[in-house]
This record gives C-alpha cells, sequence and structure tokens, in this order.
C-alpha cells in the first residue's frame, strides 16, 4: 500500500508536508501551489491575488513565517467606514504570500493537474479524472468543505462559504495607487492594495477583491466584464489616473467560510481519512496552519 496521501495545496496542506515525518504523496488539481494564497507573475510584477498578509498569535507559527523569509511589521490600513488609518501588526512575505505555502513542500514531488475525482472507502483507493487509481494508508484531504463532501458522500459537519473575485492590474511606471491598502465601505469591493504593501522595489500592481455579494453576481460574467467592473470602482478611491499595462483575474467558488474558531483543529473522519483546512479551525491564515501542523504532530505520534 502506498505512502500517506495529501489532498490540496494549499497553506493547511504545506503546514501538514512541513510537520509530518513520513512520506507523503501530493496531489493538487491546479498547476501551482498556493489554494487561497494564490499569486501569479507578469514580467516583473507580482499579482498577489489571494491575502497579502498574515496575522499571527501562535509561536508555532511565527517560527514557520521566520523560516520562509517573512517580516513582521507594523502595517497602515485606511479603513473607510472609520474613515481613518489604523495600524496592523502583520507578517508580509517580498514574494508574496504564496512563498509561505511554497516553502512546506520544499523537496517534496508534487503531481499537479491531478484531481481526485472518487474516493473508495473499502479499497482504500483514490481515482484520478485520468483514469489513475493509487491506494493509501491515510488520506489528507486539504480542500474545501463542498468538495470533501462531494468525494465523502457525507460528512457530519455544517459549513458555508462565499466566492470571491480577485482582479490583478499592473500599472506603468509612474502610475501609482494614492493607498498601499484600504478597507472600503463600498458594497462592490470588500479590499483594495497596493504591491507597496508586501514589497516596494517591485514595479507596483493592485489589488482588487470584489465583495461577496459583487463576486455572486459577476462570477460567471467573462475575464473583460469584471476587469471593467473592478476598474469602474476603483476610481472611486483614487484622485489619480492609472495607466494600466496588464490585468487578469482568480476565482474562488469557495473563499470565505463563515465558521469561527473551533476548538477541533482538525476531523478525523475515519481510522484512514482526516480533513483540514480554515473551514473547520477557523477563516484566517494562521488557523489554516494550525490545523495542518496539528494533525501532522498527531500523526507523527
Amino acid at each position: 500500500m502506498s505512502v500517506t496521501i495529501l489532498i490540496g495545496t494549499g497553506i493547511s496542506a504545506s503546514a501538514f508536508s512541513h510537520q509530518f515525518k513520513g512520506d507523503v504523496e501530493i496531489y493538487e488539481k491546479a498547476s501551482r501551489v498556493g489554494g487561497r494564497l494564490c499569486a501569479r507573475n507578469y514580467k516583473e510584477f507580482i499579482l498577489q491575488f489571494g491575502a497579502q498578509y498574515a496575522t499571527s498569535s501562535n509561536s508555532i507559527f511565527d517560527e514557520y513565517l521566520i523560516k520562509t523569509g517573512a517580516m513582521n511589521h507594523n502595517a497602515s490600513i485606511y479603513i473607510e467606514e472609520k474613515n481613518k488609518f489604523e495600524d496592523k501588526n502583520v507578517w508580509t512575505h517580498e514574494e508574496g504570500m504564496q512563498f509561505i505555502a511554497d516553502y512546506g513542500f520544499l523537496g517534496k514531488k508534487i503531481n499537479f493537474n491531478s484531481e481526485v475525482i472518487k474516493i473508495n472507502q473499502k479499497n482504500n483507493t483514490i481515482c484520478l479524472s485520468d483514469g489513475t487509481i493509487v491506494d493509501y494508508k491515510k488520506l489528507i484531504l486539504s480542500i474545501p468543505h463542498p468538495q470533501a463532501l462531494n468525494l465523502l458522500g457525507e460528512l457530519d459537519y455544517e459549513c458555508s462559504f462565499e466566492p470571491c473575485l480577485a482582479i490583478g492590474l499592473c500599472l506603468e511606471k509612474g502610475s501609482s495607487f494614492e493607498l498601499n491598502a484600504i478597507k472600503p465601505s463600498n458594497k462592490a469591493i470588500s479590499w483594495i492594495a497596493s504591491s507597496r504593501f508586501f514589497n516596494k522595489q517591485i514595479p507596483e500592481s493592485v489589488l482588487i477583491h470584489l465583495s461577496p455579494e459583487s463576486s455572486k453576481e459577476m462570477y460567471y460574467k467573462n475575464k473583460e466584464t469584471i476587469i471593467d467592473f473592478a476598474k469602474e470602482n476603483l476610481h472611486n478611491f483614487t484622485s489619480r489616473s492609472l495607466n494600466i499595462v496588464y490585468s487578469d483575474i482568480f476565482k474562488w467558488k469557495f473563499a470565505l467560510t463563515n465558521k469561527k474558531m473551533n476548538q477541533e483543529k482538525y476531523i478525523k473522519y475515519s481510522e484512514s481519512i482526516y480533513l483540514i483546512g480554515d473551514w473547520i479551525n477557523g477563516p484566517r491564515i494562521e488557523n489554516a496552519f494550525l490545523s495542518g501542523s496539528s494533525l501532522a504532530m498527531d500523526l507523527n505520534r
């Protein structure tokens, strides 16, 4: 029978991979690591589509962040609803937060573009979209609740998700967004930030997260329509004319979980199947990390 199988490469999976002492075989349906910490590169730009920062109240997560090269500092965020700037203690990485997910998989082989479409719990096998059958001794699912429910057939655990559309805009040299980061009160947009928030040395890009309501409304629109919608709303937050040289989008169908901080850091579904993620332990990067880390440490015993 094969080694432990890990499905997904988000931050909870990264934490598990980093902490687990046994052999692990990793499968990811996308072409890159990251989950909701997804980033993309365009020339010298970094389009950080996912979270641009993390907060931490746990020494284990602190230690991991330090190992990745992340920096701890105070950042000023404009809160439009309060009409004031608030300082927040954050961790950022100059290569984007996706790097903290990448770090947990260093030295590990990842089978990209490998989607699990079926789990046979009687035979302890998974079936991939290309027809490949893989045995497992233990199966770790680091995927959103709806996808886990679809694969397992039943899951006695309540959870809901909101979608999120992220738009990245690369700015021409000399063109700049006025604020490093803003949390709008606008119903259309929930977050806007410049790449200056995490790296002042690279060419500037702007990230826009549409609100859950707008994301639902725009989710199935074409790429150009979504970008145009974001640009129109962006004008409400800057007096400058922004010269945009490149635009791209990223979609998460299951992005924002309603799960609050939970004592239960992971789910033991059966003697051989476990589930990890922010939808179990709480909707923050730190909580997702501790979910995967806690399971790894328990299985190491």
